[in-house]
């Protein structure tokens, strides 16, 4: 056979069958051939690699783009790396360096004192319990949601484990841009403690396309109904706000629906799916922002196709798809509700609603926030996440200082929170799976 002048190279993360382990599939496809399945891969060198560190391989190369074992080319990778790192640090402290300033000493409110402080916490300290319960419960129910996905596919329902994924999930997600790290995370902790290979590679994927369709949609539900100010939201939100949010929010929602629409296109009408990543691509080839329009075309391909048999094949177990809805729909009230008990714990407080009322507007708005800067590409949208509920919390509450105060409380809860819970967690759970593996003691989840 003539061998063909162009090769492509692409990656993929697979379970091996023998030891559930994931490991990174290099495949070379000549030309426009589609890869064949019966010889086409060669295991990358990372298999023979120590186990412990898959996880931080996948990410490096996969997400960061950052091979370590190609030596022409660490040096400058590593360069663009810090410099994106100090760029990122910098953006951040001036965000949070302005917003402490402007509430502290150029706010047009009273200043804050300790007898204002201890009076609004007398009062108030309660809800600062509720907001540590909605951050538990956006916890457990995306181990939920796990759960019922694993149990539509396993005669088990590995509860345990898959309340560890959500926290490995979510704390990987925290420290990666754009939160795209914790799916190769999960794979991996499913795969080790007791989740068939295949099941495991499938879980993280529906759990992400429901986790996107709840937000997508009440992120649409939120913006129609603060334009139309269907909860009676005071004027002082509905004027306070900067219109440029509502295009943010649109822009964030378009963004987040992508890959989902994508998954149901190429579900129902292939063809026109595989239109529509060509288009894609061919602009983004034309518009120079694709290196490689035809390589990246072929790894959507794959993607989108894969997504797509998952999300069929799930879709056949109804009981299992209505749970794993409630729960993802719950798991962003409960993440949007800790906005509101931080600022009821500052001692906000809307005579006119009360009550569920007041946590539906509060809820509403923090929706459009979220959707307003999910497509920001830093670690948990930091720099523009602050900002925006920093303006939340300066119009709800009525005394300079409060409002950093609150945002900060808030972002430790919210974000900080994931960070510190998934490192402690990990490093635990490391040490006890070595242990047990130096003990010889089988994990009880297998």
């Amino acid at each position: 056979m003539t061998k063909r002048k162009k090769t492509i190279n692409l990656n993929k993360i697979e379970i091996d069958e023998k030891t559930s382990e994931p490991k990174i599939v290099n495949i070379e496809t000549e030309n426009d051939t589609v890869p064949a399945a019966d010889n086409s891969a060669t295991i990358n060198p990372y298999e023979n690699q120590n186990k412990s560190s898959i996880g931080k391989q996948i990410v490096m190369t996969r997400i960061l783009g950052i091979n370590e074992s190609d030596k022409s080319v660490s040096r400058r990778q590593k360069i663009l790396k810090n410099l994106i790192t100090a760029i990122f640090l910098v953006f951040v402290v001036a965000v949070l360096g302005y917003t402490f300033y402007a509430d502290f000493f150029a706010s047009p409110h009273d200043p804050v004192s300790w007898d204002n402080l201890w009076g609004t916490f007398s009062s108030t300290w309660f809800y600062l319990i509720f907001a540590f319960l909605s951050l538990f419960f956006s916890y457990l129910l995306k181990g939920l949601k796990l759960s019922f996905i694993c149990r539509s596919q396993t005669p088990k329902w590995h509860f345990k484990t898959c309340f560890e994924t959500g926290i490995i999930g979510h704390y990987y997600n925290c420290v990666t841009p754009l939160a795209v790290g914790g799916q190769p995370f999960e794979i991996y902790h499913l795969s080790k403690h007791g989740v068939h290979g295949g099941v495991a590679a499938s879980m993280p994927i529906i759990a992400f396309f429901f986790n996107q369709f709840a937000f997508v949609v009440l992120g649409i539900v939120a913006l129609v109904g603060f334009n139309v100010n269907f909860l009676s939201i005071p004027d002082n939100f509905m004027t306070s706000l900067p219109a440029v949010f509502n295009i943010l929010a649109i822009i964030g929602l378009i963004c987040c629906l992508f890959m989902p629409s994508l998954v149901l296109i190429f579900s129902m009408l292939p063809r026109l799916g595989a239109r529509l990543v060509w288009l894609f691509t061919f602009i983004g080839g034309k518009l120079r922002i694709l290196k490689d329009p035809r390589k990246t075309e072929l790894k959507t391909m794959k993607t989108v196709i894969h997504n797509a048999r998952c999300i069929k094949k799930f879709a056949k177990t109804p009981l299992a798809l209505i749970g794993t809805l409630i729960a993802s729909f719950g798991e962003q009230l409960a993440l949007c509700s800790i906005a509101y008990f931080t600022l009821k714990f500052f001692g906000y407080d809307n005579l006119e609603a009360g009550g569920f009322l007041e946590w539906m507007q509060i809820v509403q708005l923090s929706i459009i926030l979220y959707a307003a800067t999910s497509f920001i590409p830093t670690p948990g949208n930091s720099g523009a996440a602050d900002l925006s509920f920093y303006i939340l919390f300066s119009v709800g509450l009525a005394l300079a200082g409060l409002s950093f105060s609150a945002m900060a409380v808030w972002r430790v809860l919210s974000y900080y929170s994931y960070i510190i819970i998934g490192f402690a967690f990990t490093t635990w759970r490391r040490k006890r799976d070595h242990r047990l593996e130096f003990l010889g003691i089988a994990d009880l989840e297998k």
